[in-house]
């Protein structure tokens, strides 16, 4: 138990620092890759509702104020968070779920990238909606939600592979 809680620490710490210091800084055509909700999509099956939504909201909150955005990284995480659960019983049958660490080893491939690329739309259409606050433009909005979520993805994709 101890070693499961320090290996999500560790990779807690590794990834939000790499989006503050690094890819927060990045910008590509409007497209910034959100890396830190692969720390979301890590956390063991098992976590109960209240954790998962409170880490949800601290991780938000601590991107938020590092990027001194005003509380938008912290609810597009709360309702990542809260959609969480109902996305992997989706995926998985009730005895998985128990069992399962949500990797693409011990989920399948299949599986696992139905879970990754649910969790990051979800995530990134939530967090760009808000932080555009409308739909005047609305081609500017699908490219945010979309070169977003494609680096997301290539970058969780190379994680799993290491």
């Amino acid at each position: 138990m101890i070693r499961i809680f320090l290996k999500h620490s560790l990779l807690f710490v590794l990834l939000f620092l790499l989006q503050v210091v690094v890819l927060q800084q990045l910008y590509f055509w409007y497209v910034v890759p959100l890396l830190y909700v692969y720390i979301l999509i890590r956390w063991p099956a098992t976590l109960s509702t209240g954790w998962v939504l409170t880490l949800g909201f601290l991780l938000g909150l601590l991107v938020d104020i590092s990027a001194d955005t005003p509380g938008m990284h912290a609810a597009a995480t709360t309702f990542v968070a809260f959609l969480r659960p109902a996305i992997l019983k989706g995926i998985l049958s009730k005895e998985e779920i128990e069992t399962v660490e949500p990797r693409e080893r011990s989920m399948g491939f299949l599986p696992f990238w139905k879970y990754v690329i649910s969790i990051v739309l979800l995530h990134h259409t939530a967090l760009y909606l808000m932080e555009s606050f409308s739909f005047f433009d609305p081609l500017l909005l699908l490219v945010k939600i979309i070169g977003s979520a494609l680096l997301s993805l290539l970058l969780i994709f190379l994680i799993e592979r290491f």
